[in-house]
């Protein structure tokens, strides 16, 4: 997958609004390696909170290990993938990247159903093409209480292991946060930060 170079600025009047919906452990990786399910170490809350996203986004957006770790055909998807593809079913569009934006997503799957609402889903490749293109107008953070030392990162350039010194440096500002559980799970939610008023 490639990142579109020299990405504008989108306008959100004239493209779906997308949030990023993300696990992450502490140390800040969101998945041991491309074939990891995190729903294996995601917190009863995280996963209640995770599918209330799901079901409020009109499309979901992601790569194509992401979709084979979790497979639902009865979900609307968008399986980015350098391979393309095409309607593989009613519900799952693959399309290839490179040479589109994220703004231009809505006008592919507007015979099917309309994007309001596109969620993004991973992995770290779909991310920094969102980032890239500077299309992620909010984040939902979830840090489980646990370290990998070494897994697949939320971004692909990140510098250090903090998932909130991630997300400050990748431009992002913390607009919200609480604790989940008695372990201490973290759910925050973040915008971009002359949004957040960072």
């Amino acid at each position: 997958m490639t990142v579109p170079s020299g990405a504008a600025v989108s306008d959100t009047a004239a493209r779906p609004v997308f949030t990023l919906t993300v696990m992450v452990t502490s140390d800040g990786f969101i998945a041991r390696d491309p074939s990891d399910n995190p729903a294996i170490w995601a917190s009863p809350e995280e996963q209640a909170l995770f599918f209330s996203d799901v079901d409020a986004a009109d499309w979901a957006i992601m790569g194509r290990h992401t979709h084979q770790v979790a497979d639902r055909p009865d979900r609307r998807r968008i399986v980015l993938s350098s391979a393309g593809g095409g309607w593989k079913r009613p519900t799952q569009l693959w399309l290839d990247p490179a040479g589109i934006g994220p703004a231009d997503l809505r006008a592919h799957v507007a015979h099917r159903h309309p994007m309001q609402n596109g969620l993004i889903l991973g992995g770290t490749r779909v991310h920094d093409w969102f980032l890239a293109a500077r299309c992620i107008d909010r984040v939902h953070l979830t840090i489980e209480p646990l370290t990998f030392g070494t897994g697949v990162p939320l971004f692909s350039n990140q510098v250090g292991a903090d998932p909130e010194a991630i997300l400050i440096s990748a431009g992002f500002g913390q607009h919200s946060g609480r604790i989940l559980n008695r372990l201490g799970t973290r759910h925050q939610v973040w915008l971009p930060a002359e949004a957040a008023g960072s």
